[in-house]
């Protein structure tokens, strides 16, 4: 025995954050056409969600990269499964949904903006970021690297 703990395996996957993320991107869908309907009454906070959504976003990215970096220590991290799109990585069931949240909040947000473009309805482009965030969280917590060759 070499005196050296391996580390700990990743948790399994989890398929909360993948749920969290379509939910999301549903409500935010339901809350753009409300918005679009009742304009210029809600646009104020239309624009402040937009905002919120897209700094969370920002977090959850900033958070999944950092964790991708402490997992690199002892995986082979890969770009592709950090961010949830190599099917060898990641289940495809929450593949699926994490960029199925993105794929969402990106028609419905360039959607809305396109039909109201000099609006508070424009910030909804921002939106995408936290699906893609939510995306890079999951696979640097769950997805399934193989472990880092210590020969190099």
């Amino acid at each position: 025995m070499s005196g050296q703990q391996s580390p700990p395996p990743p948790p399994p996957p989890n398929p909360a954050l993948a749920k969290l993320s379509l939910r999301i991107s549903i409500a935010f869908s339901v809350f753009s056409v409300v918005t679009f309907l009742v304009a210029p009454t809600i646009d104020r906070v239309y624009s402040i969600v937009s905002a919120t959504l897209f700094v969370l976003g920002i977090l959850a990215l900033g958070l999944g990269f950092w964790n991708g970096i402490q997992r690199s220590r002892v995986d082979d991290v890969r770009l592709a499964g950090l961010l949830s799109v190599d099917k060898s990585f990641v289940p495809a069931g929450i593949r699926n949904r994490l960029w199925a949240a993105v794929l969402i909040e990106t028609v419905v947000t360039f959607t809305f903006a396109a039909l109201r473009p000099i609006t508070e309805q424009a910030f909804g482009v921002l939106v995408p970021t936290l699906g893609i965030g939510l995306a890079t969280l999951w696979g640097s917590r769950f997805a399934k690297f193989h472990p880092r060759d210590r020969q190099r």
